[in-house]
């Protein structure tokens, strides 16, 4: 096994000043930066258009309906708060594209899109009839559909189509955008690299805030004016922030109950830009953490780094995997999580994994790692006393993945 430099821990001995707060200069989009941003997030939609129609050809595709916010706002561009109610994008191989939402989406669809048709509906319309017409429209009424289905707002109309198209040969078209979207672009890591610096910046913060005494709800307010400050978006989840007897629920966040000394405290948070993630995690202690809880964290960040070393294009996830773990083995230390970690980028609530399915590297996974792929990398470990958190997005390169997010891994005392 290989051994990494020991960790050290990360003591807060003073306040940080007000300018620790300030956002790097990279966070902030003027004016003539907004307009390379459009221009390039343009061509950006326009080629991966052109990839999912050639995918619909490869698969004698006539139609294809889209419905999850992820894979519509991949292929069009239309980032909103919009997708509570159905949304339906048809793409014709040879054709255009349609895309269905409430009529009052009209003004923000022509604003953030380009190259899709609109279609609205009303609240009492039988949107399934609009989409079957427009299928006929475009691909007559014996046309093969390919319909995804991992989709939860697919129910709505999966059934109605099949019956209101009986001649027509319906699949299942899931996994088409989802496999477009694994290999990230220049374009899509740059995006997320900003979204990483938020959150350093949202971590860093939530250090600062954090004390004996301060109620939790205090220091995700904080975490937040930090977020929205620099530029980032309302992440898929929030900021999970979790001390005390409530380290091991995994997806629950603040309460109203003040920090106390010598309790744990997780800080499991993402930045947000263009809707792309960047999660991590810091953990560590309100005062001094135990002999024992210094040595699981020491275990966790060997695990985590042999994680990363291992995470190479052209292994696979389960390798990642089994490096991980032999580093918790021979320790007696356990894992809270089925992985030690999942892909991540594009997506909307309630979660920044992308989309209704997890990508993980866990024990079985055949996933072959690709260069360009992004992933949350997480080492969530116990030794049945204690509990250790620790992770980061991180990006495959030619040489090897490496870490997006910065802050210290110290285990923290503070």
């Amino acid at each position: 096994m290989v051994l990494y430099p020991p960790m050290s821990v990360f003591v807060r001995t003073k306040p940080h000043s007000p300018e620790a707060n300030s956002v790097n200069n990279s966070t902030q989009i003027g004016e003539s930066g907004m307009n390379h941003y459009v221009t390039s997030a343009s061509l950006e939609h326009e080629r991966r258009l052109n990839a999912v129609k050639q995918a619909c050809r490869d698969r004698n595709i006539d139609v294809a309906v889209f419905t999850s916010p992820e894979n519509i706002c991949y292929i069009t561009g239309l980032d909103y708060e919009g997708y509570f109610a159905l949304h339906a994008l048809l793409v014709s191989p040879n054709g255009k594209s349609i895309l269905f939402a409430r009529y009052i989406e009209a003004p923000t669809v022509s604003r953030q899109t380009t190259g899709v048709e609109f279609s609205g509906y009303t609240d009492t319309d039988d949107v399934a009839a609009l989409i079957t017409a427009k299928i006929v429209s475009l691909a007559g009424e014996g046309a093969r559909v390919g319909l995804q289905r991992n989709s939860a707002a697919t129910v709505k109309i999966d059934a109605p189509l099949q019956s209101y198209l009986p001649k027509a040969d319906v699949i299942d078209a899931s996994g088409i955008v989802e496999s477009l979207r694994e290999v990230k672009s220049p374009f899509e890591i740059e995006q997320i690299k900003r979204a990483a610096e938020i959150s350093d910046l949202m971590v860093s913060t939530g250090l600062r805030e954090a004390g004996e005494g301060v109620v939790e709800n205090i220091v995700a307010a904080k975490i937040y004016g930090a977020m929205i400050a620099a530029g980032g978006q309302c992440p898929g989840f929030p900021p999970f922030v979790r001390s005390g007897d409530r380290i091991s629920e995994p997806h629950t966040s603040w309460t109203d109950q003040p920090l106390k000394s010598g309790a744990p405290l997780l800080l499991e948070l993402s930045g947000c830009v263009n809707r792309y993630h960047a999660p991590m995690a810091r953990y560590g202690y309100i005062g001094s953490a135990s002999a024992a809880a210094k040595r699981l964290a020491e275990v966790s960040h060997q695990a985590h780094l042999a994680a990363l070393a291992a995470l190479k294009s052209g292994c696979l996830a389960r390798d990642v995997y089994s490096t991980w773990k032999a580093c918790l083995d021979p320790a007696n230390v356990s894992p809270r999580a089925p992985h030690c970690g999942y892909m991540v980028g594009l997506s909307f609530p309630p979660t920044w994994t992308g989309g209704p399915g997890v990508q993980s590297l866990h024990e079985t996974s055949s996933m072959e790692i690709r260069e360009s792929m992004v992933f949350h990398l997480l080492t969530w470990v116990t030794d049945g006393q204690n509990d250790h958190f620790l992770s980061d997005c991180v990006v495959v390169e030619k040489a090897g993945a490496v870490f997006l997010t910065k802050t210290s891994r110290e285990i923290f005392e503070i």
